[in-house]
């Protein structure tokens, strides 16, 4: 080998100086990758307190099927910001990966890049004022999570959120007793059953035209509905235009509690009874209760419970519903907070349980059953006391709570997760039917719809053929 040296000797030189060109290569690459670096402007990050606030209360609060996606979460934010500014991603979000410098301390690190965003754009913009943009990057924040019914209310639409949501829990509210309807123009009544404006004699139709005397004739639903509203006891003039009646009709209706229906049923042939419960609310439990005595006095041997479409709403009243058909203390579910601890709900005692052990059970659920009436499909299929027909549902049990921020706007957002009585995670995959059966329209049949039908055939077989 000592013949190959001085080979070596005259390669040396060569490859020392190519050493040397790659490395002042490398520095000048690193020279210009440098040139294009930004320093953060100095701002002040106040103009977006509001997300960071936002952004803490998520983090402290935040439970669903699904862990926090902070990724997706902060993608969503961004995506906010640069719509609300009119920016494209391109090379904008190049370029604040390139800036140095250190955030203000109150600026989360997962914010860290949102927060440049803001600066470079104020820094070529003076006269923009980042707090402008805030609720809108809020808004995008709860557009990255997996939950879609998280959303953000500003000061101004919370308080009229948070009223409607608890009002529509409510089973009873101070009225009249009649559906207002705005149609072509007019203020169009349709009264409830029982309710006081059906005692007074107003029809289904009935065009309102004034109250008090005074016309209501281009006035909003919302504008009518507050001049009728008045103390419990009290009686309200209403002009109304009726079919067949030249002259407006005078009639006078008392204000009254009106107990708003959740719940319809009806015996069908063959001693199968038919249960619809619309929603959940605060009277519901008992309302079921009716229902199914009034069925039970006709000797009823199978039932079909319908929850197609019902999107929860009480947690209460779905477990005073399951109490009806699952013995005192059997397990309903399970609840699990921020803390991780779950904590198990049971039916309690009830005094007004009938005696429905040995009673058939078929439950109807489809794609838009949510929350409490999918956690009430899982309890009594789980315990064995229904089958259940339909379509997958909608996988969002999820327990919702408004998360109020300090300027008066509000995020309303999952705070926890329920689990079925066998201990599995309710997730957005929804709860899959025993019999999957389409909607469709049928001729034949007591229902003249296929889901219907076909529970009502299963029920139907099981029972004994001469009854």
């Amino acid at each position: 080998m000592l013949h190959n040296l001085p080979i070596f000797h005259h390669v040396r030189p060569l490859l020392v100086f190519i050493v040397f060109a790659l490395v002042a290569i490398i520095a000048i690459v690193a020279c210009s990758e440098s040139d294009d670096t930004q320093e953060t402007p100095e701002i002040s990050s106040d103009g977006l307190a509001l997300v960071w606030e936002a952004w803490e209360q998520i983090g402290e609060n935040y439970v669903s099927s699904e862990p926090l996606d902070a990724d997706a979460v902060v993608s969503g934010a961004m995506g906010r910001l640069l719509n609300e500014v009119e920016i494209s991603p391109y090379p904008f979000l190049t370029e604040i990966g390139r800036m140095r410098g250190q955030p203000p301390t109150e600026v989360p690190g997962e914010m860290v890049d949102l927060w440049r965003a803001v600066a470079k754009y104020q820094a070529a913009n003076l006269e923009f004022d980042s707090a402008t943009v805030a609720e809108s990057v809020v808004t995008g924040l709860l557009e990255g999570l997996i939950d879609s019914s998280a959303v953000y209310l500003d000061a101004t639409h919370y308080p009229l959120a948070k009223e409607s949501l608890e009002s529509g829990l409510e089973g009873s509210y101070l009225g009249i007793g009649s559906r207002v309807v705005a149609r072509d123009g007019q203020i169009v009544l349709f009264p409830f059953a029982g309710s006081p404006s059906e005692s007074a004699g107003i029809l289904p139709g009935d065009v309102l035209v004034a109250v008090a005397g005074a016309s209501v004739l281009g006035q909003s639903v919302q504008e009518v509905v507050d001049q009728v509203a008045g103390p419990k006891g009290t009686k309200v003039l209403l002009g109304v235009i009726r079919a067949g009646e030249i002259d407006p009709v005078d009639v006078e209706v008392f204000r009254g509690d009106i107990e708003l229906q959740s719940v319809a049923s009806q015996l069908i042939p063959g001693g199968i009874g038919y249960l619809s419960i619309s929603r959940f609310r605060d009277n519901t439990g008992e309302q079921v209760f009716t229902a199914l005595e009034e069925l039970n006095r006709f000797d009823m041997l199978a039932l079909v419970v319908d929850i197609r479409s019902n999107p929860g709403g009480s947690s209460e009243a779905a477990v005073e519903t399951a109490a009806q058909f699952l013995p005192d203390g059997t397990l309903f579910g399970y609840v699990e907070g921020k803390d991780g601890q779950r904590i198990e709900i049971t039916t309690g005692p009830n005094e007004n349980r009938l005696s429905l052990d040995e009673l058939l059970v078929a439950v109807l659920i489809n794609e838009q059953t949510s929350r409490e009436a999918e956690t009430l499909a899982a309890a009594l299929h789980d315990s064995g006391r229904a089958t259940l027909f339909g379509t997958t549902t909608l996988g969002d049990a999820s327990s919702y709570e408004f998360v109020e921020l300090s300027d008066g706007s509000a995020m309303y957002l999952p705070v926890a997760r329920r689990f079925s009585p066998k201990g599995e995670l309710m997730t957005t995959a929804g709860i899959v039917p025993d019999v999957e059966v389409e909607s469709v329209a049928e001729d034949k049949g007591y229902g003249g719809e296929s889901q219907f039908n076909r529970a009502y055939e299963f029920l139907d077989g099981q029972l004994p053929p001469f009854r």
